[in-house]
């Protein structure tokens, strides 16, 4: 017989791994003996960390996810960009965030630490109790929308009639969280007390301008939809952004990793040691990150698989040539994608902003250290004489191997990398993506005056080695959203990608934006693969029947998904904005209504 409400009565797989609530179990605490303490507290609180975004013992991690957007092409395409979904497809999603909002709220149900011995490292891990809460209903607002709040427990009610609880509209679903995120920030110790390795207040603010700015431009490019919020407040939540914006720059406390900053010796290597790193404790931009060791027996598969040149773990993949061209050049013009010198695959990455370079292999970047015995990067037309060096990217065989577009990641690369399990860190949370989010909330008020630019837009771009112009020109190649965009908002939005690319927000920003413009009815393309091109040339006659198999376009161009997607992405724009709500929860709970156009 089913269970009522599966998902909040199953598991707490997300609090098992801890061997003090092994000690104890869960359904029968001890009121006077459980979390009063501050080793108990912080005990349980490490178990609640479990479940936040990490990099994974097997497979790509977020790395490789944004096959889920129009970064990466991958030939075991995104179902859901494809508008494949089926109505129980959201059953995963919906466990995973009810099943750790459980755990969260386990946690104030029985914290019984008297108020005169709270002291200011118990408050702190109360506060991060706050940030998991709010962080676990994103999660959920992101692909469901309107959503039941978990303010409390709910084991007491769990009886068919107690848990007919309807869902909020995400008006006050987003209030909720910003509420919960306001006493995350009371409370946590700033950055400086854990070198990034625990929540801080700085990370509050950080995801509350992530939360806020999420659904002002949700609730502006959404409106009078069926997606549209019942209680639009779009101003309201971007003027939050931008208040929550001015309070984490009065505490000064973060900068931007740039040259010049520890060993970074350039521009490129700067952005770079932000993702190929071991420790991150001194880099202040990077507020929230996960540290890996393998002495600890904590670790990872990324740097592994990236150093064979792997971009999707479960098939061939590729970066594509859209994310390439996002870049400007780094004297800040825009470049010209359909000009002969993007066509050559060494002289593309010449000459462009140094955020492109540190995140796609090109010729002479490593994929692990030499003394793996692993050969460069290298393009360059064949000869006998240079077959030793000459290394093009993976584009024969089969497996996750295989490359579909000449791009690789070259993102989180470990140069140093010889064999084993991966230890570079993983950053959840930067200082730059305030920067972004702030300058954005600005040009959807009107406020994006040289003031906000100055200290969001150019500082980005002169990390990355970009002159800095002021935004004045509509850039005819630009990605088409099909509605209009400022000057102001074209480079943000260009802006937005370049900086965050590879790091899972790619997805949640075509959402947001009402974005699938960008991708339906189109599959992307590749580097330049014509037989007049450096790339096709690097490899040698022999392979010239393995590279007959390699598909293109009119124009010479790769395109590997023409095959599996001949008509492009069948994103339905009137659906698939939104996952669907598990059936099964819908005949529990009667309260709740299918997301549109699901039934």
């Amino acid at each position: 017989m089913k269970q009522i409400f599966i998902v909040l009565l199953l598991s707490i797989c997300c609090l098992s791994c801890s061997d003090f609530l092994d000690r104890e179990p869960l359904t029968t605490p001890n009121s006077d003996n459980f979390l009063v303490g501050h080793s108990q507290i912080e005990n349980y609180i490490n178990g609640l960390y479990m479940a936040l975004p990490s990099l994974p013992k097997f497979g790509m991690g977020v790395r490789g996810e944004e096959k889920n957007s129009d970064n990466i092409l991958a030939e075991n395409y995104d179902r859901r960009l494809n508008g494949e979904l089926r109505v129980f497809d959201g059953g995963t999603d919906w466990n995973t965030g009810y099943q750790n909002l459980r755990g969260v709220n386990y946690f104030f149900t029985y914290y019984k630490v008297d108020p005169t011995l709270e002291s200011a490292d118990i408050l702190s891990l109360k506060g991060e109790a706050h940030f998991l809460r709010a962080f676990w209903h994103f999660y959920l607002l992101s692909r469901f929308g309107k959503i039941p709040v978990m303010d409390q427990l709910w084991d007491q009610r769990a009886t068919l009639d107690g848990l007919q609880i309807p869902a909020k509209d995400r008006t006050e679903v987003v209030k909720f969280i910003l509420e919960d995120l306001t006493k995350a920030k009371e409370l946590l110790h700033s950055r400086s007390k854990f070198k990034g390795l625990r929540l801080s207040k700085e990370a509050a603010m950080i995801f509350a301008m992530r939360v806020a700015l999420y659904e002002g431009t949700w609730q502006k490019y959404h409106k009078n939809t069926v997606f549209d919020a019942e209680d639009n407040q779009s101003v309201y939540f971007l003027e939050e952004v931008m208040k929550w914006g001015d309070e984490l720059f009065l505490l000064n406390t973060l900068t931007l990793h740039e040259k010049g900053n520890g060993t970074a010796q350039s521009e490129e290597e700067a952005f770079g040691q932000l993702f190929n790193q071991k420790d991150l404790s001194s880099i202040s931009e990077v507020v929230f990150w996960k540290q890996y060791s393998n002495a600890s027996g904590i670790f990872h598969a990324l740097t592994g698989l990236l150093g064979t040149g792997v971009v999707d773990q479960a098939g061939p993949a590729g970066l594509s040539l859209e994310l390439v061209n996002n870049y400007l050049n780094s004297d800040g013009t825009f470049i010209h994608p359909h000009d002969a010198i993007h066509k050559d695959f060494n002289q593309m990455f010449v000459g462009r902003d140094a955020r492109l370079t540190a995140t796609v292999m090109h010729s002479d970047t490593k994929f692990r250290s030499s003394a793996s015995g692993a050969k460069p990067l290298l393009v360059q037309a064949y000869s006998d004489a240079d077959k030793d060096i000459i290394n093009p990217p993976y584009l024969k065989g089969d497996g996750q191997n295989k490359n579909v577009t000449g791009f690789h990641i070259r993102l989180g690369v470990d140069e140093t990398f010889v064999s084993g399990n991966g230890e570079t860190a993983f950053g959840v949370i930067r200082y730059a993506e305030a920067l972004l989010c702030y300058a954005e909330a600005a040009e959807e008020l009107g406020k994006c005056d040289d003031n906000v630019l100055n200290k969001t837009i150019k500082v980005l771009r002169e990390r990355a080695g970009v002159t800095y112009i002021k935004p004045s020109l509509i850039d005819p190649s630009f990605s088409d959203f099909g509605y209009p965009l400022t000057a102001n908002l074209q480079e943000i939005r260009r802006e937005r990608r370049s900086e965050l690319a590879l790091q899972g927000y790619r997805l949640d920003d075509l959402m947001r934006w009402k974005g699938h413009k960008l991708f339906q009815g189109k599959s992307g393309r590749g580097a330049y693969f014509g037989h007049d091109g450096v790339l096709y040339q690097s490899f040698p006659d022999i392979d010239a029947p393995v590279l007959a198999t390699i598909l293109i376009d009119n124009e010479n161009w790769m395109h590997p998904l023409q095959q599996f997607l001949p008509g492009g992405y069948q994103f339905k724009e009137n659906r698939d904005y939104l996952m669907p709500i598990p059936p099964d929860e819908l005949v529990l709970n009667k309260q709740l209504d299918q997301n549109p156009n699901w039934n």
